[in-house]
């Protein structure tokens, strides 16, 4: 099972908070559309040669994705699938990450015309001076007519994000409440970060923001997870929830559990990843010198080969942010290394003190009430050459 994801980076305007790869300059969008498309016919051969198995999810992200024109979208999803002889109709599961302000009608038809069964909306917060606070481009109640209009179109499966942890005088379980109002599926929360070379960075650099305390983000995910339990909803993931089936089973996200997993992937797009074991790779974060390179029908990226002792440490950080927890044996066959052995005593503290659960089937895992401090206990685990 592996999985095909596209970076669009693109955004009308930049969140504060917002470190990850775009830019507000949208007149190159055609160039991007056809250089990403180039890209996928440069990787096939390589991509096609690493898999074992079949590719099951297409995700775009960005960026904002859901800005690009109906015509671009059609284009760039179709020359990818063209490129990688990939037949949408046929995969699992296809996201696009939109904003509110995108959930138009025209845009939903020509997403639904083009493959895509997931919508994956950024919403944040629903509190209207938090989101200008933010520096997004809707409003809270613009949010829920925009997941109701997408619902209405036919988008059964829907996800939204929310941001916990904000300095602002947003209510938080007035987010949650009007979250799960709506005819969701999943949600994923995030607490606040925050990054350098941001505008919410430079702010706080220069004393003129206090990030939100500390026992304020914990007592806002406790009660996250306290909520979702009552509904039912299962937490499979640190900072993910899934909506009940009413099959015994939940509407999880499947192309990110394949990264959580270990899954091969292909990353398309300028700051875009990908992993064909054992090398990962990461193209340049540059508009302009990603579709140069392109145009010359050449990659511009950095490459890493991952020891085997690299990816035992990336599964101990990614099971132990999962519900599925790890299994000693396991990464043991897979990687050569497991945790009861690299340091004992280590392991045998996580377990005494609480921080380390036993599972049925010899699995481990952290318990819910200690995941938002999860990555201090897996990274206490790691191999150290």
């Amino acid at each position: 099972m592996a999985g095909v994801y596209l970076h669009v980076p693109f955004c009308r305007q930049a969140c504060h908070y917002c470190d990850f790869h775009f830019s507000t300059n949208t007149q190159t969008v055609d160039a991007m559309v056809r250089s990403i498309a180039s890209e996928a016919r440069l990787r096939a051969p390589h991509f096609w040669g690493s898999l074992h198995g079949p590719v099951t999810t297409l995700y775009l992200g960005g960026g904002t994705p859901s800005l690009l024109p109906p015509d671009a979208m059609k284009q760039l999803v179709r020359g990818v699938c063209d490129a990688l002889r990939l037949d949408v109709s046929t995969l699992a599961e296809v996201t696009l990450e939109a904003n509110p302000e995108d959930l138009e009608d025209e845009r939903l038809d020509a997403w639904l015309e083009v493959g895509f069964n997931r919508l994956s909306v950024g919403i944040q917060s629903f509190d209207d001076e938090t989101l200008i606070w933010m520096n997004r481009a809707h409003t809270g109640r613009e949010a829920e007519q925009g997941i109701l209009r997408a619902h209405a179109a036919g988008f059964e499966t829907i996800t939204v994000d929310l941001i916990y942890g904000v300095p602002t005088g947003r209510q938080w379980q007035d987010d949650v409440e009007r979250a799960l109002a709506l005819p969701v599926r999943h949600l994923s929360a995030y607490a606040l970060t925050v990054e350098p070379q941001t505008a919410l960075g430079t702010r706080v650099e220069r004393g003129e923001e206090n990030p939100s305390p500390d026992e304020r983000t914990v007592q806002e995910y406790h009660h996250l997870c306290s909520v979702m339990a009552d509904r039912g909803w299962s937490h499979y993931e640190t900072s993910n929830w899934a909506a009940p089936r009413g099959d015994d089973s939940h509407w999880k996200a499947i192309h990110n559990s394949a990264y959580w997993s270990g899954k091969p992937y292909l990353g398309l797009g300028p700051g875009a990843h990908g992993f064909l074991a054992p090398e990962r790779y990461a193209n340049v974060s540059n508009n302009p010198a990603y579709i140069r390179a392109l145009e010359q029908g050449a990659l511009s990226e950095s490459r890493e080969t991952l020891s085997r002792a690299d990816r035992y440490n990336e599964a101990i950080m990614t099971g132990l942010r999962t519900a599925h927890g790890i299994h000693p044996e396991d990464l043991h066959e897979a990687h050569g290394l497991r945790p009861d052995v690299v340091d004992p005593k280590v392991w045998s503290h996580a377990l005494s003190c609480g921080d380390l659960v036993p599972m049925e089937g010899g699995r481990f895992r952290i318990p819910e009430t200690q995941w938002i401090t999860g990555d201090r206990v897996a990274a206490a685990l790691f191999h150290v050459a």
